[in-house]
């Protein structure tokens, strides 16, 4: 009697394991948060969530002005996918005041070629401040960023549910 008990109690559970199955691995979100600061002194940070290879579900984009130097400062969130094609994500409304902030929504995106990246920046526009040179960037891609800006992109996100051997860039 108790062999047929505990073979029973096997049987269940292997029966349970065989419908229900192993858990799907695209079944589970990753969250990513990033924050940088750039060389003059303001910050930035972005959170996000992957959902798959494919795809990236809203989050939040903030910038901070803490310089206090009245210069204004924006943000810009750019995916890009695995054939190299830029996805503009967001970009904050330009900010300037001592301690002020300004928060945009991230758009949901997704490309059938996979996302492979997001790379947070932070910019300024151009002779917002003077002697500084030589870090950073412009960029006039309409990629969000404005021609002649002072741009530095410090952060970026590799997406996890991507093996770096398959990101195609």
């Amino acid at each position: 009697m108790h062999r047929s008990v505990y073979r029973a109690g096997l049987v269940a559970a292997a029966a349970a394991v065989l419908a229900l199955g192993p858990a799907a691995p695209g079944w589970a979100t990753t969250t990513t948060t990033g924050e940088v600061s750039a060389h003059w002194g303001d910050r930035a940070r972005v959170q996000f969530t992957w959902t798959d290879a494919n795809t990236i579900e809203g989050g939040t984009l903030t910038v901070a002005d803490l310089t206090c130097d009245d210069a204004p400062v924006y943000a810009v969130v750019t995916a890009v996918a695995g054939n190299g094609a830029p996805i503009p994500l967001a970009t904050t409304p330009r900010t300037a005041g001592c301690g002020k902030t300004a928060e945009t929504r991230l758009v949901r995106a997704g490309n059938t070629a996979g996302l492979g990246r997001v790379t947070l920046s932070i910019c300024r526009p151009a002779g917002a401040a003077s002697g500084v040179g030589g870090f950073g960037g412009t960029s006039a891609s309409g990629q969000g960023f404005r021609a002649g800006d002072e741009c530095v992109s410090p952060y970026t996100a590799r997406n996890p549910y991507r093996e770096t051997a398959n990101l195609g860039f």
